[in-house]
């Protein structure tokens, strides 16, 4: 699959998919969420390779929120946009849930933590012609976190997709350290066997935060 990157600032939402380098972003109003720092943990040892420390899995649980209303708060910031609304799709909830789920047992904000998006999505059986993700780290409800994505150019630009249909919100805790992963998928269908929203080679065109994939 060709990958095509189109990097934007990520502030204290979400971090370039390549892993390359952290973007300092737009930290403006971006609320209590921090970016996660991750480090590779390793021991190396004379004439051998590194040996990465593996960590168990943090114990988590669902936070609590209404998806109606996280729904009605993203489809009032699509209509002062004059954009139309979203419907929640609950395979998409799903494809979220998860994702909030793996974010915290390893305590890691990354749109990979539990595979690539495409993957993420069709493990749900949701066949797509365009998706896309915003995820965020610490903010202590919905609200807030909205605050921030409709303030992260990368993070509005995908609320603000005029192709999205459908949408998806989750959360979940890490007990450890109450701190909070929120995630937000979009997508739209797949018609068919092709749509007019696929690339010129056909590919399903996708988007983490700002970066465009296909």
């Amino acid at each position: 699959m060709l990958w095509h990157v189109r990097p934007k600032p990520w502030g204290r939402f979400g971090r370039d998919s390549q892993e390359l380098e952290r973007a300092s972003g737009d930290a403006r109003g971006m609320g209590s969420g921090r970016l996660v720092a991750v480090a590779a943990l390793g021991a190396a040892l004379a004439g051998c390779n590194a040996v990465s420390v593996l960590t168990p899995p943090r114990e988590t649980e669902p936070e609590e929120f209404s998806q109606e209303t996280a729904l009605k708060s993203v489809n009032a910031f699509r209509a002062a946009n004059g954009l139309g609304a979203l419907t929640t799709e609950p395979r998409l909830v799903e494809a979220a849930e998860a994702q909030s789920k793996a974010m915290a047992a390893k305590a890691d904000m990354d749109h990979y933590v539990d595979g690539p998006l495409p993957q993420r999505i069709k493990r749900y059986g949701y066949q797509f012609s365009t998706a896309a993700e915003n995820i965020a780290m610490g903010q202590k409800d919905f609200d807030e976190a909205m605050v921030g994505w409709e303030k992260s150019a990368g993070h509005r630009r995908n609320l603000l997709d005029p192709k999205m249909t459908e949408a998806g919100f989750a959360a979940a805790k890490d007990k450890t350290t109450g701190r909070i992963y929120w995630t937000q998928i979009f997508g739209r269908p797949r018609v068919g066997s092709l749509d007019a929203l696929v690339a010129a080679d056909g590919s399903p065109v996708m988007r983490f935060g700002g970066l465009q994939i296909r």
